[in-house]
């Protein structure tokens, strides 16, 4: 048979577009891969539909005006008021279930699961445990909501028909903004709550997208007639020349190399499938690097593992027999541990590893930095922003007692990200060698920008650039904790105050010396930035910016992208709100 083959290195991403939540205007919105998509265009999808539910192909919610929520017919998106539930037409006891969903000021919603279980989603940041995102009769582990109007996901990983516990259901997760905020939580099962189905308990509630993905527990890839080829090549020379020994072994497993502390193992064997499909696989290891090929194609190739990370790939694969080989290289200060997951969309993953050879990992701490209860925490350290490789080197984030925290690129004068809830995960700057020295956010994180925040400019025409004028002159600490950041731009010095309140970051950007027509700064960029009234813009569906300067910024598109900027002649201040 022949056979075809397409890989990735990254789960796809499908880009739609829907109704715009907050200003009745089309937003881009991501799709994972892996689900099935309600048409919600369809009546037939929902059997019944209660008087309290329409549809509609634009909603306008404004983040502060409970009474201010503009509807216009349609048959793209969900829309529901309090009253009677409605019930999805989706059927399973196992399954994933994706919410992409809208609330306005103070509304609130339970997602009801089959034998019992539910999940609230609500507006409520900042109340009680009951009335959090995520509750399920537990607290979340954290209030990661986002602000009225802004488009919300919600995933929940569930069973309600355990082999071997017919009187429970078991929540595996539930991530709400991509924030895990529920793990592995036993209910009782109850037979009369058969279906899926949403309410809407306050407020209007507005539904974008509903996903869908049965979770069965078929294996339908096998590996089969495996040969092990074991040499003694340096752990980073990525050659195999020198080889030690060699044989058969009936699962993948790093223990045929025995006690050695440094080699390179070479797999080959039959990859038998048994049906088409996009199959997700994963290396879990510890090593210099793990190499898979899949019909003499490499499928996903990983450099230095120190503590199991799982690393992805994603292949379309036909039904019949391939050819495999995984190439694994042992570091030789470090516990082998070498294993190898597949599965696919209403699969769970499963194993093609031998158990033993995943063993329990060394204990290893989880460092974390918070604020105190009074005052801000501020840590230096490098970031990883989304889409680069690179490192941003010299960065400072800073933790509020409020749960808004940010962080700055000082090199550029960017301020790259915002969040809610928890501050950071330091522990790959402080664990062992602290190799990666990389600061991680807990909570949700919006980035805002990784370009400079200043730039002077010809006119407010020309394209943004980041500018080697920006330069770093120092900061000082506030009365309150947060810091005051001053740069030279060109010839001018600008101070750059950041602060936080329970719903926002707070920026006062004041020109100190030289202040010029020709200084500009970026206030927000993204595929779309939406005016939702005079001095509030909403950008990407994902965060507001609302002006506290009198004076109107400039909304353009430059180089594929939208735009918000303001001439920097004068102090110029304004909150970003999420």
């Amino acid at each position: 048979m022949r056979s075809f083959l397409y890989y990735s290195n990254i789960r796809l991403l499908v880009l739609v577009l829907h109704g715009g939540m907050a200003a009745g205007l089309c937003e881009a919105q991501t799709r994972v891969r892996d689900y099935e998509w309600l048409p919600l265009e369809k009546r037939a999808s929902f059997g019944k539909i209660p008087p309290n539910w329409t549809f509609a192909d634009s909603v306008t919610i404004h983040p502060e005006k409970p009474n201010q929520v503009k509807i216009v017919p349609g048959s793209r998106i969900l829309v529901g008021k309090p009253g009677e539930p409605i019930f999805p037409s989706l059927n399973g006891r196992n399954f994933k279930l994706y919410l992409s969903y809208s609330l306005s000021p103070g509304a609130s919603a339970t997602i009801s699961l089959p034998g019992g279980g539910f999940v609230l989603v609500s507006e409520g940041r900042g109340a009680d445990g009951e009335k959090m995102s995520g509750f399920t009769g537990l607290a979340p582990f954290q209030d990661v909501g986002k602000t009225a109007g802004l488009l919300q996901t919600m995933e929940v990983d569930y069973e309600s028909d355990i082999p071997g516990l017919r009187d429970k259901a078991r929540i595996n997760e539930v991530r709400i903004n991509g924030i895990v905020v529920q793990q592995a939580q036993y209910l009782a099962h109850l037979p009369s709550s058969p279906a899926i189905g949403i309410r809407v308990d306050n407020g209007t509630a507005v539904f974008s997208a509903i996903g869908f993905q049965k979770s069965e527990n078929r294996r339908p890839v096998l590996v089969s007639d495996l040969t092990y080829k074991l040499y003694n090549d340096e752990w980073d020379s990525r050659t195999t020349d020198k080889l030690a020994s060699s044989g058969t072994s009936p699962e993948l497993t790093f223990e045929v190399a025995g006690d050695r502390s440094s080699y390179n193992l070479v797999y080959e064997g039959n990859l038998v499938v048994k049906e088409n499909g996009d199959y997700n696989f994963t290396t879990l290891y510890t090593g210099a690097y793990c190499q898979l090929s899949i019909d003499g194609n490499v499928v996903l190739d990983t450099d230095r593992s120190t503590s199991r990370e799982t690393h992805q790939t994603n292949v379309r694969i036909e039904a019949g027999t391939h050819k495999i080989r995984l190439w694994y290289s042992k570091l030789p200060w470090a516990q082998a541990a070498l294993g190898l997951k597949v599965g696919k969309t209403g699969i769970r993953d499963y194993d093609l590893h031998a158990l033993s050879s995943l063993p329990e990992p060394s204990a290893r701490p989880f460092l974390s930095a918070g604020p105190g209860a009074q005052r801000p925490e501020m840590v230096r350290s490098f970031i990883r922003f989304p889409g680069e490789s690179h490192k941003r080197t010299h960065c400072l984030s800073v933790g509020s007692p409020l749960q808004r925290n940010f962080s700055v690129d000082l090199n550029r004068a960017a301020l790259l990200q915002v969040w809610s809830g928890a501050f950071a995960n330091t522990t790959e700057m402080w664990y062992g060698r602290g190799e990666a020295q990389l600061l991680t956010p807990l909570g949700t994180a919006e980035s805002i920008s990784g370009r400079s925040s200043f730039a002077r400019l010809p006119n407010a025409d020309a394209p943004w650039v980041d500018s080697s004028a920006v330069n770093l002159l120092g900061y000082r600490i506030d009365s309150h904790g947060y810091p005051v950041i001053r740069y030279a731009l060109g010839p001018s010095v600008i101070e750059d105050a950041i602060t936080a309140t329970g719903k926002s970051i707070n920026r006062t950007v004041t020109p100190e010396r030289n202040a010029s027509s020709g200084n500009y700064i970026l206030l927000a960029e993204g595929t779309q930035i939406i005016p939702v009234e005079k001095g509030l813009y909403r950008v990407d569906g994902r965060y507001y910016v609302k002006m506290g300067s009198p004076a109107p910024p400039t909304l353009r598109r430059s180089k594929g992208k939208t735009e918000l900027l303001l001439q920097l002649a004068q102090p110029v201040s304004y909150s970003i709100i999420w």
